[in-house]
């Protein structure tokens, strides 16, 4: 239990710091301020979907957050969600 733990908080850890460092620094700065007042309330099953968000190509995801192609079925409710909600909640 305790090493499945660890686990866990060694993935969140990994998922988080790849969401915040990601090169460009468009991304780093949406990723930085949602992560800033979602870090403690994101659940497991939305930091498997924030990888595969990271996995996407930058410019892909470029595109998705300035609404230039559709989101990925995929990732259309999920925490894709959230974050794009957060990055236009102050436009």
């Amino acid at each position: 239990l305790l090493l499945s733990l660890m686990k866990k908080n060694l993935f969140k850890k990994k998922i988080l710091h790849r969401a915040k460092y990601r090169g460009i620094k468009e991304l780093d700065i949406i990723f930085y301020n949602f992560l800033l007042e979602y870090e403690n309330k994101i659940t497991n099953d939305e930091l498997y979907e924030l990888e595969e968000i990271l996995n996407l190509p930058d410019g892909e995801l470029l595109e998705i957050i300035y609404k230039k192609t559709h989101i990925p079925s995929n990732l259309k409710d999920g925490i894709l969600k959230k974050i794009l909600k957060h990055c236009y909640a102050k436009d």
